[in-house]
């Protein structure tokens, strides 16, 4: 690397993911950049890409490779700097092979300790790279020279006249090294006065440990609760399980529908004969100018999706049967007229008139007023305005008074029926055209519908139903959404007694005010009911839980003054946005493992209860850092693996 380049990053190789990310997080300070590999592979592959200036290697492989791996980081670099950690004692062969390659840490060092490490082989690097001799003997360190004196011993103990000689100051030089590692012998190395000062380090403050007697609990210490985010401000991210207070939404699939409540069918209720109703007028509304592309005002045919107002014209019908029947009106009104001035006179000289030629004038008068009744009331039925009906009977008088001559341009007129709005709404459906004869009153001419209100349809699952049937019938509301538009309230009319055999659902009907026509009738919507908690459940943060698909787990504070997380097996019954619903009853034998779980190996379900306080940060890596414990526990010491698959030990 040169002088002019970027710098390279320091190389942390752990297996251990919790403790590398706690290493990286504590080294990468000042500017400093870390990288991680959990192995070998990806260890060579960051030296080949980053060129690092320090490495930072865990020699406890499972494999037993780690020395191995100082061995091929150093031949590919000679000058890059390294730090050994083993934890566990080594032979001493293999203690004599780890100081070839840097400083060694026979256990495990504390955060002041091994920063000082790092600062010392950083300067030894910027020593190095400063000299700008890479042959200078004063600039390499302690390893580097060892591997000089053993080159220069090499190609001398290849001459025959020094073969003695070179096994007595190879065996000097080992004996050196042995006695430098046991710490029989001290050298001075740059930045090591300032860390001989520091007060010696507790083994295991970097540790993440088992708890012995309590399965699945760890004991977390303060620098890797911090490094996990569990610490933050002098306190630690815990959250106590309390009573739920977030409404469990149960949604429907469904769909909306026209309120058939508010839906008029207009049809002709003037009992057309064939070819006696002919359509001789449609309304006609103005056309938008967008649509027509012309400046003046365009009329076209009414149509479905055009919107009246009650009164306005729909359709003209020419009937034969109502031009009859307005016909027989005039001439009932005409003989009624008649029959009076019959009986009238005939009750005035009643004493030179028979009494039968009275009675039969009585009888004849009373015949005709339910005549002209039962026309009336016919007329009314079909439909017949009255402003027609009373233009109907004005013509009889007129008719009385020119002595029985008729106006033929108001007969005319009879057969005319107007189809007008009842109501204001929308045209969802016309079934005629201009010129069309209507032979059938039962089909519909036009249905205008008020589409401010709609029908909804959904299905609701059958084991969701006994919920939905407790709410009391007021608080029996939903909310409906759709794409592209705002959510709607509504009210649940009525819920299905029958459940479809083959989707186990029932259909729930309600309706929804929509002033703003936003919906449509046949629209897909999704109906939320938002149901109350239940009563077996504690509501805890979602960052809480770790759900691996298989099983859900948080861990329970379960000693605060000595930082023991115990890892639980929980039931999740909801899970929300910010928030999830954990099973706190009691849970029955035959629900807390079952047989698949337990060929798996995974803890039995317990209940969370109220009041338990529990990790809200790091649970992810707490659980990996459990679950990798117990794995190297159970094969240094098969006889815990009874206690490692055991329920965890209740919060005291």
């Amino acid at each position: 690397m040169s002088v002019g380049s970027k710098p390279g990053p320091i190389l942390v190789i752990d297996p251990d993911a919790v403790l590398g990310q706690v290493l990286s997080k504590v080294l990468a300070r000042d500017g400093l950049r870390v990288v991680h590999a959990v192995n070998a592979i990806e260890a060579l592959e960051l030296a080949e890409q980053c060129r690092p200036r320090v490495a930072v290697l865990d020699c406890c492989f499972r494999d037993g490779k780690g020395l191995e791996l100082a061995e091929q980081l150093h031949t590919r670099d000679p000058r890059l700097r390294m730090i050994l950690i083993s934890p566990s004692p080594l032979e001493s062969e293999s203690l004599a092979r780890a100081s070839r390659h840097g400083r060694i840490f026979t256990r495990v060092p504390d955060l002041r300790e091994l920063r000082m490490a790092v600062d010392a082989a950083l300067d030894e690097e910027r020593t190095f790279k400063a000299s700008g001799n890479p042959e200078s003997y004063f600039s390499l360190s302690r390893a580097h020279s060892v591997r000089l004196i053993e080159e220069l011993l090499m190609s001398i103990f290849l001459k025959k006249f020094f073969r003695i000689a070179c096994i007595v100051v190879v065996l000097a030089v080992v004996l050196v090294g042995v006695a430098t590692a046991a710490g029989f012998l001290h050298f001075s190395w740059p930045g090591q006065a300032e860390a001989s000062t520091l007060p010696p380090a507790k083994p295991g403050t970097l540790r993440i440990a088992l708890v012995e007697g309590r399965p699945h609990t760890l004991m977390v210490p303060e620098d890797v609760r911090t490094a996990l985010g569990i610490r933050k401000g002098n306190t630690d991210l815990i959250a106590a399980a309390k009573k739920p207070t977030q409404t469990r939404p149960l949604v429907m699939p469904g769909s909306t529908a026209l309120d058939p409540t508010r839906l008029m069918r207009i049809r002709a209720r003037f009992a057309p004969s064939p070819s006696s109703a002919e359509v001789v007028e449609i309304a006609k509304v103005p056309e938008d100018p967008t649509h027509s592309g012309r400046p003046e005002t365009v009329y076209r045919e009414i149509r479905s999706g055009d919107r009246v107002r009650k009164g306005d014209l729909l359709a003209v019908f020419n009937s034969v049967d109502v031009g009859n029947k307005k016909n027989d009106l005039l001439d009932a009104i005409y003989q009624l007229r008649l029959d009076e001035e019959i009986l009238k006179n005939a009750e005035a000289k009643a004493a030179a008139v028979p009494p039968v030629f009275l009675w039969t004038a009585r009888r004849n008068v009373q015949g005709d007023v339910n005549t002209v009744n039962r026309a009336v009331s016919t007329l009314r039925t079909w439909g017949i305005p009255e402003e027609d009906i009373q233009a109907v009977r004005d013509e009889a008088e007129n008719v009385k008074k020119r002595e029985g001559k008729r106006d033929q341009s108001k007969e005319a007129q009879w057969a005319r029926v107007e189809i007008r709005a009842p109501g204001d709404g929308v045209v969802i459906e016309r079934n005629v055209s201009l010129h069309e004869i209507v032979v059938d009153n039962t089909t519909n001419l036009f249905q205008i519908a008020k589409v401010d209100r709609l029908s909804v349809f959904a299905n609701i699952p059958e084991e969701d139903l006994p919920t939905l049937q407790a709410l009391p019938t007021a608080e029996r509301r939903w909310t409906v959404r759709t794409v592209g538009s705002p959510p709607l309230k509504g009210f649940i009319d009525d819920i299905s007694y029958i459940i479809d055999p083959s989707q186990h659902t029932a259909v729930v009907k309600g309706h929804i005010d929509s002033p703003d026509e936003v919906l449509r009738a046949g629209q897909f919507i999704s109906a939320t009911v938002e149901l109350p908690p239940p009563a077996d459940v504690v509501e805890v943060p979602i960052d809480a839980v770790v759900d691996d698909g298989q099983q859900c787990v948080v861990f329970v504070e379960t000693d605060a003054e000595k930082h023991y997380y115990t890892m639980r097996r929980v039931q999740l019954t909801n899970r929300f946005d910010k928030v999830a619903f954990v099973r706190s009853k009691p849970i029955g034998k035959e629900e807390q493992l079952t047989p698949e779980d337990e060929e798996l190996g995974m803890q039995p379900k317990e209940p969370l209860r109220l009041g338990e306080r529990i990790l809200q940060s790091g649970v992810g890596e707490l659980k990996a850092a459990l679950l990798d414990r117990e794995s190297e526990q159970v094969k240094a010491r098969p006889e815990v693996k009874q206690a490692v698959n055991s329920p965890a030990q209740p919060a005291s």
